[in-house]
């Protein structure tokens, strides 16, 4: 049986959570690695104060993460060679019994752009066994980066991401509306054209661009100036998801976040943007990132005035933008369930 025959699905993020995974930065990563690191270390520790945090290491990083992170994080030793845990570890789903599985989806490396992501691919199948909970796997390619879900079987997704033939050439929208069903629960795919033009990396993943606040509820990126490269893909992407409906048939709320931020600071030359849709909502917080002062406070406001029950926590988080990722993009979620205890 299919784990929504087996009445599972895919929980929203903004959900209790058990704990938080993140992967601790490996040693060949092409960011300068020590200050990835720090921006690892203060962004584990202020969430620490909120829920539970498990640091995954690779065997030969673990010495470091347990030094770094013995006082307010878990340190577990898996094997990996890549950071960004919400793409290349599992998905995890629940059943109404509220027991807890994971998905083992594929992974190669974003579309085949990088060749040091081996250990990677098995990381979820050891953190699962570590977990001691279900497997099930799939052929798709799918990134948790690249869909948002809003726990009542509805995700949200780019055709540029899910549907590229680097990722899944082999599957027809049917096909991967099928498979998301099966696995994740999903009875209803809203399909966005694309990402941020700047968003390369990842080819369009969706979290910079849109993001589920609660059932029938999204915060989406748009853009006042319309010199920004991003003007009309985003306008496009407003649009589309003004006419959808839900899997329940609902209607959408929409509230739009006007402000998307480059860091004043250059990298190499280039300017960085880190959209606040990829904040990280956790237990009673939301981890959303410090990028231009111009702007953050407004965007802090406008993310405080919906979560008005969680406190906002800025975080640092110019390396892992120079990385193509930030908060949403470094953790991964593991929902309270009764099967489980970390």
């Amino acid at each position: 049986m299919t784990p929504y025959e087996k009445k599972f699905k895919v929980p929203g993020r903004f959900e209790d959570h058990e704990c938080t995974f993140i992967t601790w930065p490996c040693k060949d990563s092409d960011l300068e690695i020590f200050n990835y690191e720090n921006e690892i270390v203060i962004f584990a520790e202020k969430l620490s104060k909120f829920e539970k945090i498990v640091v995954i290491a690779d065997p030969s990083n673990f010495d470091k993460a347990f030094k770094k992170c013995k006082h307010f994080a878990i340190i577990w030793s898996i094997p990996t060679d890549f950071s960004w845990i919400r793409d290349n570890g599992p998905i995890f789903i629940k059943n109404n019994k509220e027991e807890v599985a994971g998905i083992h989806f594929k992974f190669n490396g974003w579309g085949n752009k990088f060749e040091k992501c081996e250990s990677v691919k098995e990381m979820p199948k050891y953190l699962l066994e570590k977990l001691n909970i279900k497997r099930f796997t799939s052929d798709l390619i799918l990134e948790g980066g690249g869909v948002s879900f809003d726990g009542q079987g509805t995700m949200i997704t780019t055709e540029q991401m899910l549907m590229n033939k680097n990722r899944n050439a082999s599957f027809s929208k049917i096909q991967i509306e099928k498979e998301v069903r099966d696995l994740l629960g999903i009875e209803k795919v809203i399909w966005l054209k694309k990402g941020l033009v700047e968003d390369e990396g990842t080819d369009g993943h969706v979290d910079c661009v849109a993001e589920y606040l609660a059932p029938k509820k999204v915060l989406v990126q748009t853009v006042y100036d319309k010199d920004n490269p991003n003007y009309e893909l985003l306008k496009i992407n407003l649009e589309i998801l003004k006419t959808e409906n839900d899997a329940q048939g609902n209607k959408l709320e929409i509230i739009e976040m006007p402000y998307l931020p480059y860091f004043p600071k250059l990298y190499n030359n280039i300017q960085y943007v880190s959209p606040y849709t990829n904040y990280y909502v956790a237990n009673k917080s939301v981890l959303v990132p410090e990028v231009d002062p111009k702007l953050d406070e407004k965007a802090y406001k406008l993310i405080q005035d919906i979560y008005t029950d969680r406190t906002i926590v800025p975080i640092p988080a110019f390396y892992q933008a120079i990385g193509g990722g930030g908060p949403g993009c470094i953790t991964q979620q593991l929902p309270k369930s009764i099967n489980i205890s970390v």
